[in-house]
């Protein structure tokens, strides 16, 4: 059986970065919680299509990956060029990149709780898009 990591691995470089999306059955329960929301190893091979067609160089870069009892930690940062539509805005061809911050807990060899955090402004920033607060436009540095 994969360790922790190694799934986590799996997740990051095999069904993200080479996109083999039938292969998250290997690192999730079905089902498994996906923070509050009960979720499903297709109902994650959706998210990474959809992004693959808003992004289609869509890719992780893990930066650092850390142990705790159950629980696998990564620090990421996804990186990918606007070539499809998101948040109804048309393709722009600016690349983006977000930082992110994921917690795999495993149970019986698979995840059965995952937590996934990210700030989407850089996505907006990064392809053009005015965010306002008001009359106060957000910039992200």
């Amino acid at each position: 059986m994969a360790s922790g990591p190694e799934l986590v691995s799996l997740y990051w470089e095999t069904c993200w970065n080479g996109r083999q999306v039938d292969r998250l059955g290997e690192v999730f329960h079905d089902p498994y919680t996906h923070g509050k929301t009960v979720f499903s190893p297709a109902l994650m091979a959706g998210i990474i299509e959809e992004t693959v067609q808003e992004f289609p160089d869509f890719r992780v870069q893990v930066n650092e990956t850390r142990v705790l009892d159950e629980a696998v930690i990564t620090r990421s940062k996804f990186i990918g060029t606007h070539g499809g539509v998101v948040f109804g805005l048309s393709p722009t061809g600016r690349t983006v990149e977000l930082p992110t911050l994921d917690v795999f807990f495993f149970r019986e060899g698979k995840v059965w709780l995952y937590w996934h955090l990210t700030d989407h402004l850089p996505i907006l920033t990064g392809i053009g898009a005015e965010v306002r607060v008001g009359d106060q436009i957000a910039v992200w540095d």
